[in-house]
């Protein structure tokens, strides 16, 4: 764990920012905003897990495989918390932007990581 991916959680949020902004002009403001607040759902619970698992490795001075399967648990649920609070509070949203969204920015650490390698 290092800077790759930190790099990483970096490309991810770019991506999400730029996925709102074609979201903004192929379906307007509300599409926009739906697409950056499920960008930052997926963006969010992963710099959870990756600085959990930061702090456990200077801790322990390794990563145990506990600490692992705690912080994804963590990412997951926080990651499920964040989309209810955004269908409960954001009363616009439109759902193929978010899905769309959501999915691009989830799976892009794929290509991210894949890129780093060459």
């Amino acid at each position: 764990m290092g800077p790759k991916l930190g790099r990483v959680l970096l490309w991810q949020f770019g991506i999400a920012i730029i996925i709102a902004l074609i979201a903004v002009l192929v379906g307007g403001r509300p599409s926009g905003i739906s697409s950056l607040l499920a960008g930052l759902s997926c963006v969010v619970p992963n710099v959870i897990f990756f600085v959990g698992l930061f702090l456990a490795q200077k801790i322990f001075r390794k990563i145990i495989p506990a600490t692992f399967f705690v912080m994804e648990f963590v990412k997951i649920a926080l990651s499920i918390v964040l989309m209810f609070l955004v269908f409960w509070l954001y009363q616009d949203v439109k759902w193929v932007a978010f899905i769309v969204s959501y999915i691009l920015v989830l799976k892009s650490y794929i290509f991210l990581l894949s890129k780093s390698k060459s």
